[in-house]
């Protein structure tokens, strides 16, 4: 705390005495938002690694660039269904940071083994990496032919300061590190260019495009349909665990973009009605159970017990197997949704409720 410039340290000692700012595992988190300073922004010895700037969602693809991007080069890139991490490094180590601002001991288990990323900060030890990790992890589907991956969507100063995308795209080529799959790069937003990459991504199983412009900065985001419908599949079970517009959203998200990219409607309408009660039937068989599975590889107890330390409260978590390969142990477990799993089981045991 000392190392920071004296007007820092009168806002963190407000933000502390106010609750918005906590320590933890020896950084100090921003748990939300204070004046320009964005939530999940930490503090690590004397430097600060804001948090990542919300992306603006659009609905409508082509009126959504027309109206919120400007005329000049835009880049699209492939949306990842991933964990969202901000990698940095400090005191001679890789530090993992989790949008909410803490500290991700199983990233750092995994990122601190890629070479490539090691290399590249030894030359640019100020730069932040945004990535987003899927595959074995604690928080994404578990993948069957591979373990983890990682795609950099930005890298910054750790200060909302970013790389223009044509020169983040060449240090990810330069150091072979993971990059969000270029889609499309076009002199300007193009309607029709637009529609046909949203459908390739649609056809080829993506969540999604983001749409990139530099100096100024611009940039939105947008999901197509069958993500929004498989989001509905996954989660139809934790409709008491979800925020209240979840469905309500996809559902409409997803209408407008079938509408727009001309896609069979009755196809999709079909498969947005399997979606909502898919697993649902799962949980309903299983007793009220609602629950996901999700498989991991660590090398160190402490990781694991990290992971356990980090879960939220509404979670219980159970161990279904632990075993040892080469690579450390892997463990398959279930997260179980205290929540939703005790209002499924009132519901299918016959309690009565007020509507």
């Amino acid at each position: 705390m000392k190392k920071l410039n004296k007007g820092l340290r009168k806002k963190v000692r407000d933000a502390i005495r106010n609750g918005k700012v906590e320590e933890r595992d020896g950084i100090y988190r921003f748990s939300d938002r204070i004046g320009s300073i964005p939530r999940g922004t930490v503090i690590i010895g004397k430097r600060v690694v804001y948090g990542y700037p919300k992306i603006r969602r659009v609905f409508s693809l082509a009126e959504g660039a027309e109206r919120n991007l400007g005329k000049k080069e835009t880049w699209a890139e492939e949306k990842i269904d991933g964990f969202n991490l901000r990698v940095a490094y400090e005191h001679g180590k890789v530090v993992c940071i989790s949008r909410g601002g803490f500290l991700d001991y199983f990233a750092m288990e995994k990122i601190s083994e890629r070479e490539e990323v090691g290399e590249f900060f030894k030359i640019h030890p100020e730069k932040v990496l945004h990535i987003e990790m899927v595959g074995c992890t604690p928080y994404t589907p578990p993948a069957k032919d591979y373990d983890v991956k990682y795609y950099v969507f930005d890298i910054s100063d750790g200060k909302l300061n970013f790389l223009p995308t044509g020169e983040k795209r060449k240090l990810c080529r330069e150091y072979r590190m993971g990059a969000a799959p270029l889609v499309e790069r076009m002199g300007g937003p193009d309607s029709g260019k637009l529609k046909k990459a949203a459908i390739r991504v649609e056809k080829s199983g993506g969540e999604g495009i983001v749409l990139k412009q530099d100096k100024p900065r611009k940039i939105i985001k947008y999901v197509v349909p069958s993500s929004e419908i498989e989001d509905l599949a996954e989660n139809s079970h934790m409709i008491f665990d979800m925020p209240a517009g979840f469905m309500k959203q996809r559902v409409f998200r997803s209408a407008i973009s079938i509408s727009e990219l001309g896609l069979d409607k009755d196809k999709y309408d079909g498969k947005l009605g399997r979606a909502l009660h898919k697993n649902l039937y799962t949980a309903i068989k299983n007793r009220g159970e609602v629950s996901e599975d999700f498989e991991v590889l660590v090398k160190k107890n402490r990781t694991w017990r990290k992971v356990l330390e980090h879960m939220s409260d509404e979670v219980r978590i159970e161990v279904d197997s632990k075993k040892k390969e080469e690579g450390g142990t892997r463990i398959k477990f279930r997260k179980i949704y205290k929540k939703g799993s005790r209002r499924l089981r009132r519901a299918i045991g016959g309690y009565a409720q007020a509507d």
